[in-house]
């Protein structure tokens, strides 16, 4: 009988998980609570297992590039304090695709996601979903690639050169004509047109597809 306790209880030594945690596990898991816009690169502190509900956290500094802790833990009537030096770096939102866009798809919300990145990688791309949706993908994008702007185009109505119909409108009075983009243009672009009858340049608000209208 006596085997069979000693034999289990190593047994339960072995199996068991250790209680705890390390001091660099912790902090990780309070800045991703308490600093959610900064990613940790690199935690200087002991390298031992701490029992994380008898911590204490104080913040002592903060700068652009470190945080600095003193964690106070109690071991019974004793309280140890341990300095911890964090590394980290800024997050900010970027946009990026939900899935594969193909070229030439007009870009949708459901398309498109915000995710945090380092601030340097962040910068390579749109802050905000509002300023790609409307957009076309001008080549193949990735699932999870950061959108730039290399990687879109608007959604011309209107392309420079080609033939588009000019319409004025006053009061009761309503005028077509053909004429000649002299720009690309979006809806709601104000682009020059050649008037083909008079080869006068006129300034036309873009109003649908191959149309634009007369600005007075």
């Amino acid at each position: 009988m006596r085997f069979l306790l000693l034999a289990f209880s190593f047994l339960l030594l072995t199996v068991l998980p250790a209680s705890g945690e390390t001091v660099k596990d912790f902090i990780k898991h309070y800045i991703d609570v308490h600093f959610p816009g900064k990613a940790v690169i690199f935690v200087s502190a002991p390298d031992k297992d701490i029992d994380s509900d008898s911590v204490r956290v104080t913040l002592t500094s903060e700068d652009k590039y470190y945080l600095r802790f003193r964690l106070f833990v109690k071991d019974g009537a004793k309280e140890e304090i341990i300095p911890v030096n964090v590394r980290v770096a800024n997050l900010k939102p970027v946009v990026v695709a939900a899935h594969d866009i193909l070229p030439k798809t007009l870009i949708k919300k459901s398309d498109l996601k915000v995710k945090k990145v380092l601030e340097g990688r962040a910068s390579l791309g749109f802050n905000s979903a509002e300023d790609v949706i409307g957009k076309r993908a001008k080549r193949l994008i990735r699932a999870g690639a950061i959108i730039k702007p290399s990687d879109v185009i608007p959604d011309f109505k209107v392309f420079k050169n080609a033939p588009v119909k000019v319409v004025y409108v006053s009061n009761n009075i309503r005028i077509e004509m053909v004429g000649q983009a002299l720009q690309n243009g979006a809806l709601g672009d104000i682009i020059e047109v050649k008037n083909i009858s008079t080869g006068k340049k006129l300034l036309c608000r873009v109003i649908g597809s191959g149309v634009v209208e007369f600005v007075p």
